[in-house]
């Protein structure tokens, strides 16, 4: 019965992603990559590489997904003011 519960909270969650991102067509990287960022408010790449769930997608695959996400203007890229590589990402509150 547990497994059974974990399945309808998934299927929950899965509804509330596809309600709020279905009209920006999507990859599916590129969803759990705005839900990750909306979960850890000012991100950066590096974090989410390290995040367990992202660890079968490489580099490249992510910033594609990020790239998707700006390009819908669904986050935005704020420079570090400490270190000029680091891009913080966080969500467009226009389109939240």
């Amino acid at each position: 019965m547990k497994h059974l519960a974990i399945w309808r909270k998934m299927e929950l969650l899965q509804e509330d992603i596809d309600g709020t991102l279905k009209p920006y067509n999507l990859s599916d990287t590129a969803q759990d990559v705005y839900v990750h960022i909306g979960a850890f408010h000012y991100t950066c790449i590096a974090s989410i590489r390290r995040c367990k769930y992202f660890k079968n997608k490489s580099f490249s695959t992510l910033k594609r997904a990020i790239l998707e996400l700006k390009n819908h203007d669904l986050i935005h890229a704020l420079p570090s003011a400490n270190d000029k590589r680091v891009m913080w990402l966080t969500l467009n509150p226009d389109k939240e």
